[in-house]
């Protein structure tokens, strides 16, 4: 007799709604997150322009419409988390260099896609990205080399980001208050209870520019 049901198409273990949602809403995230960045490209040809803001709002389409989905498939209650509207734009914004202090800036996250799209803004704004796959490589890097402050995946597999948030206020206290959680789930009311309690900011999954920045800037002043 088995323990866990299997996908009949691969013959493994078949993954838990929750989990399928988690692994769907990564992927989506990393497609909206790299269309936002090729539309604000400044080597954007101008002519392209048109079709990198259709790229964006169709992701962004998908993203919405894949999360409704799932709520009703798990009977899920509350409100889907919704992709930023995005706006057309036929020139290309990047911040003023003046207004951007560089600091190293960790980005913890089990997905590379999520990394690499990460570093690519912090690098576009002034800072440097420091970038690890899981808890125990991070807390390595913050003992080591502390950074100036912490962007973490909540939900990883070794260590979730909340333990490593633990982890990181016993090795050094006051980066522990400049971290932000990222997620796809910004309604789970366990998820904002320790964000509230803890004081830390979330970064809802799928990410535009913007909003990567406010983060970042939020966190540095504290």
């Amino acid at each position: 007799m088995q323990d866990h049901e299997t996908d009949p198409a691969t013959d493994k273990p078949a993954r838990a709604p929750g989990d399928l949602a988690h692994e769907l809403g990564n992927r989506l995230a990393a497609i909206i997150a790299f269309s936002h960045l090729i539309r604000t490209d400044p080597r954007l040809p101008a002519d392209l322009h048109e079709q990198a803001d259709l790229l964006a709002t169709e992701a962004a389409r998908t993203r919405d419409l894949v999360a409704e989905i799932l709520e009703r498939t798990e009977g899920r209650a509350g409100t889907p988390v919704r992709a930023a509207a995005v706006a057309p734009t036929t020139t290309p914004t990047t911040p003023a260099a003046a207004r951007i202090v560089p600091a190293r800036i960790l980005v913890v996250d089990d997905e590379s896609a999520i990394r690499e799209f990460l570093a690519r803004i912090l690098r576009r704004i002034g800072h440097e990205p420091v970038l690890a796959g899981d808890g125990a490589a991070a807390l390595a890097i913050v003992r080591d080399d502390p950074p100036d402050a912490i962007l973490c995946d909540h939900r990883m597999g070794a260590m979730s980001g909340a333990a490593f948030n633990d982890a990181v206020a016993k090795v050094a206290p006051a980066l522990a208050g400049r971290f932000a959680f990222m997620t796809g789930d910004v309604t789970n009311p366990e998820l904002r209870a320790v964000a509230d309690a803890r004081g830390i900011p979330l970064l809802a999954k799928p990410f535009d520019i913007e909003s990567v920045e406010r983060t970042v800037a939020a966190i540095l002043a504290t």
